[in-house]
């Protein structure tokens, strides 16, 4: 996110809350009912990531960045034809965000070492998965490489 920083090149990011279980889709993951909800130290951004002077940052409630936000008003404001996906659950948000940045008519991409999982398995299942459907799954230094050459 720094090379996109300097090369002025938009960047977004997104954590999850909820006011309450109220408002929570039906999760099958018990973790997300405990310590998941707005002012919660969980859902603070990490600070080594996000640069709130620079990103547009949101918070999102399902496991796509699209769903129910504005980062599709925001990347066609921007002018955006292409997204960079990165995150911490390959076999959910990542995948979630992904389809859908596809079903918007992104071109998107995926740094594989910018996505992970809990499980090796899952990870490496989805990550061979949306590469044969609806991204460019690559190394990160080819990513910073094409940036670089903008």
């Amino acid at each position: 996110m720094n090379a996109a920083r300097r090369l002025g090149i938009p960047v977004a990011n997104c954590n999850v809350a909820w006011g309450s279980e109220r408002d929570m889709q039906y999760w099958k993951v018990g973790l997300l009912y405990s310590g998941m909800f707005y002012g919660d130290p969980s859902t603070e951004f990490d600070k080594q990531i996000i640069d709130k002077d620079y990103d547009f940052w949101f918070t999102k409630s399902a496991p796509s960045a699209f769903f129910g936000t504005s980062l599709t008003s925001f990347l066609n404001k921007q002018e955006v034809d292409t997204v960079i996906v990165t995150g911490c659950t390959t076999s959910g948000c990542v995948r979630g965000t992904v389809n859908d940045s596809f079903s918007y008519g992104f071109r998107t991409i995926v740094p594989e070492e910018c996505v992970g999982d809990m499980e090796e398995g899952p990870h490496w299942d989805n990550l061979r998965d949306v590469g044969r459907r609806y991204a460019d799954v690559v190394k990160l230094s080819d990513v910073l490489e094409y940036l670089e050459s903008l």
